[in-house]
Parts: C-alpha cells; structure tokens; sequence
C-alpha cells in the first residue's frame, strides 16, 4: 500500500520563524580566527554546522500514518521527508535531526534501543538493526512515548521509570533533552482507565518530575485535544474528543498539519535558534 503524498512545512511559517528569530537575541554563532568575530553582513544562513538532533518514539515521531521511519523499515539510506517532524525540525532549526521513531512501540522498548538509537553509542538490543545508527552523538534529543504503554497496561510507574532513566541518561551525556507529554485516543479505542493514565502521565511530567535533569516538556497533548497550544477544547481537553489536527480515520495520529504544528511547538518552547555561522 502506498503512503499519501509528503507535506512540506509552509513557507510562511519558516520567514515568520526566520523574523522571530531576529528580534530575539542573538542565535548560536561559530567564529573563525581570534578576535571580536565579523559583522553581521558576513552572516551565511544554513552554513555547515555540527549541531544534530534526533527524534525518538513511536509512531508519532515517525509521523505516521503519512511515513515511517528507515529505522522501522531497517534502511537507514532511507532518508527523512516532508512532513516527519525530524524532517520539519530540520527545516526550521538549520541543522540535521534524525528520525528514530518506530511505530508500535512502548517505552520498555524505545529504552531498550536508547543507547544506540539517542546517545550514539555502539549498542546491539537485538532488533536487527545492528549496533549503530548515528555516525555522533547529538546534541539535541527529542523523545516520546507512553500511549502505547498504556494501550497494552503498562503500569504507570514503570513508563515514568523508563522515561526517567532515559532523559537521565541524556543529562549525563550533555544532551539537551525534550520529552513530549502523552496524547490522547478517540474513537473509543481507551477505556476510561486508560483515559485516566494519560492525564495521569501528563500530571507527572508537568509536576516537574524531570525538572533535575534539566528537561524541556512540550505540551502536545493540547495540541492534540484543542487544535492550538497551551489551549483547553470546548470538551475540556477529555483525551478523548480530538481536535482537527488529529486524522479522524484512527482518532490518534496528526494530520501532515498536525505534525507542522507539533515541530513548530518543540521549536519554539525548547527555543532551538536558526543556526548560523560567522565567517571572517
């Protein structure tokens, strides 16, 4: 079966990102030689840089259903597209980031691979991919996970375990890490106990559990139940009735829109800055 056509991040966003951006200090810079640097007109946009970030989850990390990751399909020469929110952040913050999502999985699993498949390491979990998708570590890790979890009733300790020990396990590799709060499931797929979980997940993250290891939590699931961050539906945000940025066919995935707005939301609120390069 074939995936719908890819998206591209509009035009409009990334000169309004672009404009932000300029009004809001000065961004990352590199100099070359010794000295106060260069004036501002030698600045080159996009330059090489060697700032990377991976993306790492399941499904929702892919951008499913409108693509899968060369990791799922155990091609690593498979690269990113319009429309994956490593392709979009890519896009917005000037640097490479690389998708390591994969869909179905829960957090016991995207654990098993963190090493590997985040930090960069040489590290087999038996999943025949081998025991290196990086060529470095990143500097930037954005990771999700959860729902899947509670789909299949994980305990709720063992999932905040999980994601604590691996946005630890970034702090201790300095880098910078940004975990995505836990979306919802309509179409009556959750029982109301699995409804509670998420709220009861999402409680935890924003309670400051991660505040020690230094971590950035972007709010999805409001994009998820609303349609606009940080914002509350007519229903009350109830992880159940979703907004227009959700595809209605299996009530829990983002619509190619959907996933823009999320990168754009873990662009702005984990103020990752344009990357530019001064030269002399």
């Amino acid at each position: 079966m074939s995936l719908p056509r890819y998206y591209t991040v509009p035009l409009s966003i990334l000169l309004t990102l672009f404009s932000w951006h300029c009004h809001k200090g000065d961004p990352p810079a590199t100099t070359t030689g010794s000295g106060t640097g260069t004036p501002p007109d030698t600045v080159l946009f996009n330059s090489p840089v060697t700032y990377t970030g991976v993306c790492i989850g399941n499904s929702i990390m892919e951008g499913f259903p409108w693509h899968v990751s060369g990791l799922y399909l155990a091609d690593l020469a498979i690269g990113d597209a319009a429309g994956q929110p490593a392709y979009i952040l890519t896009q917005l913050t000037g640097f490479q980031w690389f998708d390591r999502g994969w869909a179905g999985q829960t957090t016991d699993q995207i654990r098993a691979r963190f090493l590997r498949d985040a930090i960069g390491d040489s590290s087999d979990p038996g999943d025949g991919r081998g025991p290196v998708t990086l060529s470095q570590k990143p500097n930037y890790v954005v990771m999700e996970g959860g729902v899947n979890d509670i789909k299949a009733d994980v305990p709720l300790d063992t999932i905040e375990a999980n994601l604590a020990w691996m946005a630890s396990t970034l702090k201790q590799n300095n880098i910078h890490c940004i975990v995505l709060n836990c979306i919802g499931e309509g179409n009556g797929l959750f029982t109301q106990n699995q409804t509670d979980q998420v709220f009861a997940l999402n409680a935890w993250l924003a309670s400051g559990a991660l505040d020690s290891v230094e971590t950035t939590i972007v709010d999805i699931n409001s994009l998820w139940n609303s349609g606009t961050y940080g914002a509350v539906s007519v229903y009350g945000n109830d992880n159940i009735h979703y907004s227009s940025l959700v595809w209605p066919e299996d009530g829990i995935h983002f619509t190619p829109t959907g996933y823009n707005a999320m990168a754009l939301a873990i662009f702005q609120v984990a103020k990752l800055a344009m990357t530019f390069k001064f030269v002399r």
